[in-house]
C-alpha cells in the first residue's frame, strides 16, 4: 500500500491572489453605495461622509490583506 504525497493546491488562496484587488474594490464600492443610499433614503445625511470613510477603511484593509496573502502564497506555495 503506497500513498503518494500530493502538494495542496489551496484554490481559495489562488482565487484571492488572482482576483483580490477587484474584489476589494467591488466590496468597498458596494459598501459605499449601500450606506450612501441608505443615508439618502432615510434623510440621515451624516451617513454620506461616514460611508466614504468606512469604504476607504475597508478598501485599505482588504488591499493590505490581499498583499499579505500574495506574499504568503509566493513564499509558501510551491511553483510548478
Amino acid at each position: 500500500m503506497t500513498t503518494e504525497y500530493q502538494t495542496p493546491t489551496y484554490p481559495v488562496v489562488q482565487f484571492l491572489v488572482a482576483r483580490g484587488k477587484g474584489l476589494s474594490i467591488a466590496l468597498s464600492g458596494l459598501l459605499l453605495l449601500v450606506l450612501g443610499g441608505f443615508g439618502l433614503a432615510s434623510g440621515a445625511l451624516w451617513l454620506l461622509p461616514a460611508a466614504l470613510v468606512a469604504a476607504g477603511v475597508l478598501l485599505g484593509l482588504l488591499l493590505s490583506y490581499v498583499e499579505v496573502l500574495r506574499i504568503i502564497a509566493d513564499t509558501l506555495i510551491p511553483k510548478y
